[in-house]
């Protein structure tokens, strides 16, 4: 056994699935991971299964959200 004494959960062996998540969702997603920029762009895509037209048909929604939840609330 690895160095730690308890068995990694599932979600951190597992391999990827299908999400349940709406496309939209999926796409927002990749782009706060891209925003981030922690891994190529082709990987983001990829894990999030989007398309270059799907961040570009969500991104104007995605910005208004990040606009939403930076606006002082009171």
């Amino acid at each position: 056994m690895p160095a730690h004494a308890f068995p990694l959960p599932a979600i951190l062996t597992a391999p990827p699935t299908t999400s349940t998540l709406p496309r939209q969702h999926r796409a927002w997603i990749a782009l706060y991971a891209l925003e981030a920029g922690a891994k190529p762009r082709s990987r983001v895509l990829s894990e999030n299964d989007v398309t270059e037209a799907d961040l570009l048909e969500f991104e104007e929604s995605w910005l208004a959200l990040r606009c939403r939840m930076l606006t002082p609330v009171g």
